[in-house]
């Protein structure tokens, strides 16, 4: 079966203990399976947010602000 191709990256957060762990699941069922896209990763669990002073948070962020930009470029209907 062919996977479905997403035009667009997306924005992938990971979090924290059973959040992550349930995230990890649906990837690994519902989306690796059947679609080719782009994921940007960020880890937003605490021990990253220690060890980069929350610039990985400002990062994801700056990374939705950007991937906005595009949709909203792509999908504006005056």
């Amino acid at each position: 079966m062919s996977k479905i191709k997403v035009k667009n990256p997306v924005i992938e957060m990971d979090g924290d203990e059973m959040t992550r762990i349930i995230w990890q699941k649906i990837k690994d069922k519902l989306i690796h399976p059947y679609l080719d896209i782009d994921l940007k990763y960020f880890d937003l669990s605490i021990e990253a947010r220690d060890a980069t002073d929350d610039q990985i948070t400002i990062d994801a962020a700056n990374a939705v602000k950007k991937i906005w930009g595009w949709y909203q470029m792509c999908h504006h209907h005056p």
